[in-house]
Order: structure tokens, then sequence, then C-alpha cells
């Protein structure tokens, strides 16, 4: 195999959650050069770190979406609440609804994106920033 080869499926590897001892036992590193092996062995490290980083950006999507949901909910109830008591508050309910399911709707499309390691570097440059 090719070094391209290798480092696509180690970055496949990464992407599946293996770790670094397991990602190095199903490739072979005998057939490159020391410098290749070296560099393939960081270039695991980099992939194993994009995947942690993607990890942690999917949990921030759901946790957007699991609070629209709760703002969601919480319009029904002031919804229901003022139907029931007779009183004109339905405003609040609506304007919870919506709002709930906007951050729904946001979070769910941001979840479903495929993720790159362009779109995990962090936001602002700073002196720290590899990618």
């Amino acid at each position: 195999m090719e070094f391209d080869d290798l480092a696509k499926k180690c970055k496949r590897l990464a992407y599946e959650g293996k770790d670094y001892e397991e990602i190095t036992q199903q490739i072979s590193l005998t057939q490159l050069s020391k410098s290749e092996q070296k560099e393939l062995r960081s270039l695991i490290d980099d992939f194993i770190v994009q995947y942690n980083l993607a990890d942690q950006i999917k949990y921030q999507y759901t946790t957007q979406i699991i609070l629209g949901t709760v703002a969601l909910l919480l319009g029904i109830f002031i919804l229901i609440f003022t139907y029931f008591k007779k009183e004109t508050g339905y405003g609040i309910g609506f304007a919870a609804c919506l709002i709930g399911l906007y951050v729904i709707k946001k979070g769910y499309v941001q979840y479903k994106q495929p993720i790159d390691f362009q779109d995990i570097a962090p936001k602002k440059d700073s002196k720290f920033h590899r990618y």
C-alpha cells in the first residue's frame, strides 16, 4: 500500500473509534521508510484528536436539541395552562414553542452535517492553531 492509502485507512479507523494500538496493529508499517513511519504515526495521533473533537461537537449539538425540546415542551405546557385557565397569555407559550422549534431545527441541521477537520478547528486564530 502507498502512504496515502495507509493514511486514509488510518483516518477511517480513527473515525470508527479505534485507539492508537488497534490502528497500528491493523496496518503494516514495515514497508515504509523510517520518516514515513514517523509521519504516519503523527497522522494517527492527529486523526484520533480530530475524532475526539468531532465527538465533542456532536455532543454540543445533541445538548442544543435537548434544550430546544425543553423549551418546546415548556411552551406547550404554558399554552395548555392558559387555555384551561381562560387567560390571554397565549403569546408567551407560542413564543416559547417557536423558539424551541427553531433551536431544535438549527441543532439538528448542524448535527447531521458531516464533520471534517476544518469544521472542528478552533473558531478564532491563535498561535497554537495547527490546522
